[in-house]
C-alpha cells in the first residue's frame, strides 16, 4: 500500500490540550491546511480522557483558570459553578466541544498508534502506524513534510519491577488504569497505594472516602510526600494560583529568563545583593510556614509521616493543591489510611513487604509512582530522538556547555548553590533508573537547536506549569510561526545549543524537588516564560490596563484572548507593506 501524503502530522498519543491547541491554531491561520492529529487511543483529553476518568477526579484549578483563552467554560454551559475546582468529567466535556468549535475533532483519527518515525533523505518524515479498522489492526505509513509531537507528560507510565509480582494473586495497576479498576472502590478491604505523588493522594482520598483501608506507601527511594496546600492561604485571602500568576510575585524567583520585561531593577534588588536576597529567603520561609501551618503536620503521628522532606522552595510544580469535598486528613486521623515510609522489596500471595520489614495483606497494589517524561515511540536510528532534543536512556546527560553554564548559574544566582537533599532517605549506593534520564534540550521548550533551520519538526508540552492551558495557546502560535518561517531565529546554532543547555540546567538547579532535571517546571516563572515567547512573536506580553494592575494583577486565560488573531493581523500589514 503506498504511504499517505499530509503537509502537517501532529502526534498527540495522549492527546490533551497542547495536540488540539496545535490543530486549533493551525486552523485559524491557515484554515486549507493538510494537518492531522493521530491519538493512540479512542478518546480526546490525555489526562481527561473519558477512559481515565475514575470516580471523584478533580484539577487544581477553580473555575476560570483551566481554560483556552479563546473558549471560556461558562458556567450553564458546562456542568460548573463559580468557585467550584473542575471535575474531570467537566474538563474531559469542555475539551470535547473545543475540538468541535474549532474544526480540530475531524481532523483526529482514533485508534491510531505511532509506532516509528524516520526520516527520508529529503528530510520528509516517514510515520509507521497501527490503526484500528472494525475490530482489526491494520499498519501503514503517511509522509509528512512536518512532524510536531504533542504526546504529553502523562502517556508513559514509569511502573516499578518488584519481585514476585507474579504470585501477589491480587490486581497490580498503575494509576493511569484507575477506571479499569474502580470496581476496587467496592469490592477491596484493604489497598496499597504506593507513592505520595498529587496521583497518590487523590487516589488515597477515593479508596478511603470508599470505605476502603489504604497502606500508603511512600519510597523511601523517592522524594517523599509532594507539598500539599489549600487553595486559599495568607490567612485564606490569597489564592496559590493567583500568586503564582501575578507579575511582582515571581521576581522573589531567581530566574534566567524574562530578561527584556522591563522589571530587572526590582529583580536585581533582590537577587543580585545580600540584603536583597534576605527579603527572598524571608518570603519563601514565611510561604512555607503558612502552608506547613495550614496542613498541621505536628496535630497528629500519623500526619507527620505526611510532611514533605525538602522545602517548597525547591518543589517546582511538585506543589499541589487540596481539592476534595471533605477533609482529607480526617482519614489519616481516624486509621482509614495508614502511612508507611519504605520500599516495596517484593509482593507474595495478597502480601506486600516493604523493605522495613513491614508485611501489609491487601487486594490490590495501586502504584501512583509517576511518568517517563518520554515519548513512547521508536525513533530510527536511535540518534535521530537524540537530534530532535527528546529525552530518553540515549545520549550524554550534560554536554561541553554544561560547567561552563553551572558556573554562571550559581554566580548569578548564590541561593542556588545550597542544593538541599531531596531524597534524604535514599540508599546513596543506588540511583534510580529515572534520575539517569537525559532531559529534553529544546530552545525555548520547543525545537531542537541543532536542527532549529530545518523548520520542520517542535515538539509541544514538554513543560509542566500551573498555566498549561495558556501554555498550549501562546507555544502552538509560537510553534506555528517557526514552521511557517515567520519567526526569526536570529541567533547562531552554537548560541541557541548554548542558551538550551543554560535553560535545561537552570532546572536542575531551581527545582530539584520537582522535574527541573528533565523539563521545563514553571509555578513562579510561568509568566515569564510567556513573556519571552510573546515577545519573539512581536506581540504585546504586558496585557494588563495600567502599571499598577500589570504588577499586582493576576494574570488569567482571558488576558490572552485574540492573541492568534493579533498575529495574523501584524502578519497581514506586513505582507502588505512588502
Amino acid at each position: 500500500m503506498d504511504p499517505e501524503h499530509i503537509d502537517i502530522v501532529v502526534v498527540g498519543a495522549e492527546t490533551g490540550l497542547f495536540g488540539l491547541t496545535v490543530v486549533k491554531t493551525y486552523l485559524e491561520v491557515h484554515p486549507n491546511t493538510s494537518i492531522t492529529l493521530l491519538e493512540s487511543g479512542s478518546s480526546l483529553g490525555g489526562t481527561w480522557a473519558s477512559d481515565r476518568l475514575y470516580p471523584g477526579l478533580k484539577t487544581n484549578s477553580l473555575l476560570g483558570v483551566y481554560e483556552n483563552p479563546d473558549f471560556p467554560m461558562t458556567p450553564g454551559v458546562f456542568d460548573i459553578k463559580p468557585g467550584d475546582h473542575v471535575p474531570g468529567t467537566v474538563l474531559h466535556e469542555y475539551l470535547v466541544q473545543f475540538a468541535k468549535e474549532f474544526g480540530v475533532l475531524e481532523k483526529i483519527r482514533f485508534d491510531t498508534k505511532v509506532e516509528e518515525v524516520e526520516q527520508d533523505a529529503d528530510d520528509r518524515w516517514i510515520i509507521s502506524v497501527n490503526r484500528l479498522e472494525n475490530g482489526e489492526q491494520k499498519s501503514g505509513k503517511i509522509v509528512a513534510a512536518k512532524l510536531i509531537l504533542a504526546t504529553g507528560l502523562t502517556g508513559n507510565p514509569n511502573m516499578p519491577k518488584i519481585a514476585g509480582a507474579s504470585s501477589f494473586d491480587c490486581p497490580i495497576y498503575h494509576s493511569k488504569e484507575f477506571v479499569q479498576n474502580k470496581g476496587l472502590l467496592k469490592t477491596a478491604r484493604s489497598v496499597v497505594v504506593y507513592g505520595a505523588s498529587k496521583s497518590g493522594w487523590d487516589a488515597v482520598y477515593a479508596y478511603a472516602s470508599a470505605g476502603v483501608q489504604v497502606e500508603w506507601v511512600t519510597r523511601d527511594s523517592g522524594r517523599g510526600p509532594c507539598w500539599m496546600t489549600p487553595m486559599w492561604i495568607m490567612g485564606g485571602k490569597t489564592r496559590l494560583e493567583h500568586l503564582a500568576f501575578t507579575r511582582y510575585m515571581s521576581w522573589f524567583s531567581p530566574m534566567i529568563w524574562g530578561a527584556n520585561d522591563g522589571y530587572g531593577f526590582w529583580k536585581r534588588i533582590l537577587h543580585g545583593n545580600f540584603v536583597g536576597r534576605w527579603i527572598v529567603n524571608k518570603f519563601w520561609s514565611l510561604l512555607e510556614k503558612d502552608v506547613l501551618s495550614l496542613n498541621q503536620f505536628e496535630s497528629h503521628c500519623e500526619m507527620g509521616k505526611l510532611k514533605p522532606w525538602s522545602g517548597a522552595f525547591w518543589s517546582g510544580t511538585s506543589l499541589s493543591i487540596l481539592n476534595y469535598p471533605t477533609d482529607f486528613y480526617d482519614y489519616v486521623k481516624n486509621g482509614t489510611v495508614r502511612v508507611h515510609h519504605g520500599d516495596i522489596a517484593s509482593l507474595s500471595s495478597h502480601t506486600v513487604h516493604l523493605s522495613t520489614g513491614e508485611t501489609l495483606e491487601v487486594d490490590a497494589l495501586h502504584c501512583s509512582t509517576g511518568w517517563k517524561h518520554m515519548p513512547s515511540i521508536k525513533f530510527s536510528p536511535p540518534s535521530l530522538a537524540t537530534g530532535l532534543g527528546l529525552p530518553g536512556d540515549h545520549g550524554p546527560s550534560t554536554n561541553e556547555f554544561t560547567s561552563k553554564i553551572d558556573a554562571e548559574i550559581v554566580s548569578q544566582f548564590p541561593v542556588l548553590k545550597d542544593q538541599p537533599n531531596v531524597t534524604p532517605k535514599r540508599d546513596p549506593g543506588k540511583i534510580p533508573i529515572q534520575d539517569k534520564e537525559v532531559p529534553y534540550r529544546l530552545y525555548r521548550c520547543m525545537i531542537p537547536p541543532a536542527r532549529a533551520n530545518t523548520r520542520n519538526f517542535a515538539v509541544a508540552g514538554a513543560i509542566l506549569s500551573f498555566g498549561q492551558p495558556v501554555a498550549a495557546q501562546i507555544q502552538a502560535l509560537w510553534i506555528l510561526s517557526y514552521l511557517d518561517g515567520t519567526l526569526p531565529l536570529e541567533k547562531s546554532t552554537e548560541e541557541l545549543e548554548y542558551e538550551t543547555e543554560k535553560f535545561a540546567r537552570f532546572g536542575h538547579w531551581r527545582s530539584p524537588g520537582g522535574y527541573g532535571g528533565r523539563i521545563g517546571d514553571f509555578v513562579f516563572e510561568t509568566i515569564p516564560y510567556f513573556d519571552d515567547l510573546l515577545g519573539d512573536l512581536g506581540l504585546k506580553f504586558k496585557r494588563k490596563n495600567g502599571w499598577l494592575k500589570e504588577i499586582t494583577e493576576p494574570y488569567m486565560p482571558g488576558d490572552y484572548k485574540g492573541i492568534v488573531g493579533e498575529w495574523i493581523k501584524i502578519h497581514k500589514e506586513k505582507e502588505r507593506t512588502k
